[in-house]
């Protein structure tokens, strides 16, 4: 049985614009993947305000940071210094973040999982979650800021692109051949050019 996620990013967006990006794909749930809920530019998406503007469109807000976050300190989850997204995806909170997702979709919510980043292409929210999610029994549609969604598999697509060269040129992928090993190595790379570092904490 496939289960049927989401992501959003919400971005500058007004909140009324965000909620009828939410409302225009029936999204009744939203699990918010930051791992600290506010916005120094935006204070509408600090953790109490938005979960009272969403209480008020009948939408259910979570708040996953242990789960889903990106900012991660355990050294047993960096690697150099960096957040690794396998080592937090195969993390015991991870997996039973996933769990409680597959859960929520079978009891009939619509779930988005919300960060900050508008594109999902530059967001953990693809590169580490939805990457798991896709072997997990999920589909995942991205939403993007003009409502128009686009599934992980072009999304991919997109991320191959983006690491062609790197993977072509790099001693470290020489071996590289298959379209899976190709995807894994972008994926990689994508971590390391994103992951949150215990430098900045």
């Amino acid at each position: 049985m496939k289960l049927t996620i989401y992501t959003i990013g919400h971005s500058k967006h007004g909140i009324g614009y965000f909620i009828d990006l939410l409302k225009t794909w029936s999204i009744n749930c939203v699990v918010d993947v930051r791992s600290v809920a506010a916005s120094r530019f935006n204070p509408q998406y600090n953790k109490n305000k938005l979960s009272a503007s969403l209480k008020e469109a009948d939408i259910t807000y979570l708040h996953m940071p242990d789960e889903f976050g990106a900012r991660q300190t355990s050294p047993e989850l960096l690697t150099n210094g960096k957040v690794d997204f396998q080592k937090m995806r195969k993390s015991s909170k991870f997996r039973a973040g996933v769990d409680r997702l597959k859960d929520g979709v079978k009891k009939g919510y619509t779930i988005a999982l919300m960060c900050a980043e508008a594109d999902p292409l530059e967001c953990h929210r693809f590169s580490m979650v939805s990457a798991d999610l896709k072997n997990n029994g999920f589909d995942i549609l991205h939403i993007l800021k003009d409502a128009r969604t686009i599934s992980n598999s072009e999304l991919e697509q997109e991320l191959l692109k983006k690491y062609k060269k790197k993977i072509l040129t790099s001693n470290l992928f020489a071996s590289v051949a298959t379209l899976e090993e190709r995807l894994a190595a972008a994926y990689q790379l994508q971590n390391q050019d994103i992951a949150f570092s215990s430098e900045q904490s």
